[in-house]
Order: structure tokens, then C-alpha cells, then sequence
């Protein structure tokens, strides 16, 4: 059992060196790792009260006409609806012994905070495409189907009649649905381009750009029992996160198995905020 004393904080050289490795390391991961926090709308609640975030939506006008002069206007309700985000805490925890760290050749406590960074960063990634299940909308082949350029067009087009805006948009698909699009693109003649994208996972996973639509892969999306996947295009104003904490490393000293508990925690949340902007494309995932 661990006692009070925080070692980041306090404690010898060597306790603080550990902190600052471990930290420096998984703050690294975390940051390269998250993809999908880069491609939604973040709502910073670090510091305010509370849990949940009531973000306001507004409707759009439309059917507007002709007015003659001095025609008196009726008025028009954009009265904004509320979606509620709420954020829930993630964390995880990995023990450093003593004995691990002064006999390894290798760099245990960056080691540790690649494994934690990582994992925050993945539990990040699932919250948001873990919502791809509902949006209203799909345009996929359908299950057992594999899924082609055509189906990222027809997003692309259901999208733009939904007067979405073109800049922006992405697709995020699974590996194994994404096999599909790239032999296609490639037997076509086409190219896979490298854009300046915002970090390591943007730019590792970055796949193409399609009808204006970026189009990342992320094995965060899960596959149902008859490896189907749920990919989505959308808009970044289709899908809030709420971030409540950032990444958090604390360390404490556990005497009785003569090393640290090292614990990365975050916490977050994520909803869709326009059904509008957003369609899925269910289809198969296998090879």
C-alpha cells in the first residue's frame, strides 16, 4: 500500500528525476497519439465547476424572400438548443520498482510513461468513435460489404446538401475498411499525399484527401461479430469534447514493494452536437 508522499513534488533527486521522465514521456505520447481530439470541437472546462458542458446549438434560416420597401419583417425564432456534453475521468496505473530501475539497461520510467501516455490518448480516441454508431445518416454498402471511394463521394455529397461547410470535413475509418480505399486510390494511379498535419498520429494515419475530405484510419473504432466497422465523415462542429483535466502524472511512494505507483488519469467527454453534419459508413472489416 502506498503512502501520502508525492515524489513529483517533492523528495530526493532521484525521485523527482523519475517524475520528470515518466512525465515529460507520457505528456509526449499523449499529445502525438490523440488523433481525434484534432478533429472535433474541444471545449476547454479546465478550471470551471462542474462536469458537464451545455453547448448551445443554432438552428438555420432558411426560405428567406424577397421584401419590398418598407415591408414590415415577422420575426424569426433562432432560439439555440442545448446539447450536454459530461465528462468522465480516465486514468491508469503501472508500479517502477527500485530494483527494475537501477538494474535495467533500458529507460524505465520513459518506458512507463510511453504505456500510460498512450493509453489515455487511445481511451480519448474511443470516446469519440464510439459515437459513429449514432449518427442518423448512413451511407455505407452496408455489413459484409467493402467500402470504396464512392461511398466517401456520396458522403462528401449528403453533406453538401446538408449545406455543411467543405473545409474541414474528415473521414475516419477502420484499418481494415480503410485496405479498400487505399488499394483503389493506388490502383487508379493516384498518390497518398503528406500533409503538415498537427501531430504523429495525424500524420501516420493520414491516408488522403478525397472530394476536400481528409480521410484518417484509427483502429480505435471497434468491429462488431461479423467484423463490421462504422466509419464516419463529418464536420468538426458535428462532434464536441468536453476536457475537464488534461494529462496528469502523479507518482507515490509505495515502500512495501520498494518502488513508485506512477498514475496518468484525464478526464473527458464527447457528443455529437448536428446530426447534420455527420454521416456513417458501416461496411466490412476484414481482409
Amino acid at each position: 500500500m502506498a503512502n501520502e508522499l508525492d515524489a513529483g513534488q517533492g523528495g530526493g533527486n532521484s525521485e523527482g528525476q523519475l517524475f520528470e521522465n515518466v512525465t515529460q514521456s507520457a505528456q509526449f505520447t499523449f499529445n502525438e497519439n490523440a488523433l481525434l481530439r484534432n478533429l472535433v470541437t474541444v471545449y476547454n472546462m479546465v478550471g470551471t465547476p462542474g462536469l458537464t458542458a451545455s453547448v448551445p446549438v443554432w438552428p438555420r434560416v432558411t426560405g428567406l424572400t424577397a421584401i419590398t420597401a418598407g415591408a414590415d419583417l415577422s420575426n424569426t425564432d433562432v432560439a439555440a438548443t442545448a446539447v450536454d456534453i459530461t465528462a468522465a475521468e480516465y486514468g491508469s496505473m503501472a508500479t517502477i520498482q527500485d530494483i527494475v530501475v537501477e538494474s535495467s539497461p533500458l529507460a524505465v520510467a520513459q518506458d512507463v510513461g510511453r504505456v500510460l501516455g498512450d493509453a489515455v490518448a487511445q481511451a480519448m480516441d474511443e470516446v469519440v468513435v464510439d459515437l459513429f454508431t449514432s449518427a442518423s445518416t448512413d451511407v455505407g454498402p452496408g455489413a459484409g460489404a467493402e467500402m470504396t471511394i464512392d461511398h466517401i463521394l456520396k458522403a462528401a455529397a449528403t453533406l453538401r446538401n446538408n449545406s455543411v461547410p467543405m473545409t474541414g470535413l474528415v473521414a475516419v475509418v477502420h484499418p481494415l475498411a480503410a485496405y479498400n480505399l487505399k488499394k483503389t486510390i493506388l490502383n487508379s494511379g493516384g498518390q497518398f499525399s503528406a500533409n503538415d498535419l498537427a501531430n504523429a498520429a495525424a500524420r501516420s494515419y493520414y491516408l488522403g484527401t478525397v472530394a476536400g475530405i481528409d480521410i484518417y484510419e484509427s483502429a480505435s473504432i471497434d468491429t462488431d461479430s461479423g467484423n463490421d466497422a462504422i466509419s464516419a465523415v463529418f464536420h468538426p462542429a458535428a462532434i464536441g469534447m468536453t476536457l475537464k483535466r488534461d494529462l496528469r502524472i502523479a507518482l507515490q511512494r509505495d515502500e512495501s514493494i520498494r518502488g513508485f505507483e506512477v498514475v496518468a488519469s484525464a478526464a473527458f467527454g464527447a457528443g455529437i452536437l448536428d446530426q447534420n453534419k455527420i454521416v456513417k459508413i458501416t461496411s466490412d472489416a476484414a481482409l
